[in-house]
């Protein structure tokens, strides 16, 4: 889950669980009645935590990313499992014959992943220490980002810069598929939460929205937050 520097705020999480792009300052701000939110370091979390308890692990393929990648007949391309944390996801896309990279800021995370996960039947996966706010990853790298965890945690200013480096990475007519809590979801605590139309507002300049679901972000909290998939092509 961990894709920037920035230092993020997770206690919510444990209480409950036991260039740039043209946006106005309103937009930018629209969603933000939410007060700033501070958290610790990506990296002490992931050489102090079992990954297994994080709020955000889930061994299974995101259930609405699995349904989109089925509907839209997807088994081959290049994917960046952004924020990649417990490395799950980039997993079970590579079983999906996807050529995947999971990148994350956590090098903690990471050598985890390589550790865990690079071996004989997935030795084609590579992970790779990355802030994609400020990212070394070339220009139109990919077919495909997913992130589930990255962009609702991101500072309120550096969501421009994120937009920019997705689109930047991303090969023309790439799809972002982009999970994040729901400002439906009645939690103070956890990630910044967004509105259909905050998502629109935000990337409407540089993404096509294609559709926007209500749904649960799957993880290890009871009950599941309520969250939004986003299906979006680079313009």
């Amino acid at each position: 889950m961990a894709c920037n520097n920035n230092r993020l705020n997770i206690k919510g999480y444990w209480k409950s669980h036991n260039g740039s792009v043209k946006l106005t300052k309103k937009i930018v701000m629209s969603e933000e009645s939410q007060s700033k939110k501070d958290f610790p370091s990506w990296d002490n979390l992931y050489k102090s935590q079992n990954v297994e308890t994080m709020p955000w692990y889930n061994k299974n393929l995101d259930s609405d990313l699995e349904e989109e990648l089925e509907k839209r007949k997807i088994t081959k391309g290049r994917i960046l499992d952004l924020g990649t944390g417990p490395a799950t996801q980039a997993v079970q896309l590579y079983k999906k014959g996807l050529q995947v990279i999971g990148s994350d800021v956590s090098e903690a995370a990471i050598n985890r992943a390589r550790e865990v996960y690079v071996h004989d039947k997935n030795k084609k996966i590579s992970f790779i220490v990355d802030d994609i706010l400020n990212s070394e990853i070339n220009d139109k790298s990919f077919d495909y980002v997913f992130d589930r965890g990255c962009f609702h945690v991101l500072p309120i200013e550096m969501r421009p810069v994120y937009i920019r480096e997705i689109k930047r990475i991303l090969d023309d007519n790439g799809i972002l598929f982009l999970k994040c809590f729901s400002t439906k979801e009645p939690r103070q605590e956890g990630p910044y939460k967004f509105s259909e139309d905050g998502i629109k507002q935000l990337f409407r300049d540089y993404f096509v929205i294609i559709s926007v679901k209500d749904t649960v972000y799957q993880g290890t909290l009871d009950p599941l937050p309520k969250a939004l998939f986003v299906v979006m092509n680079k313009r």
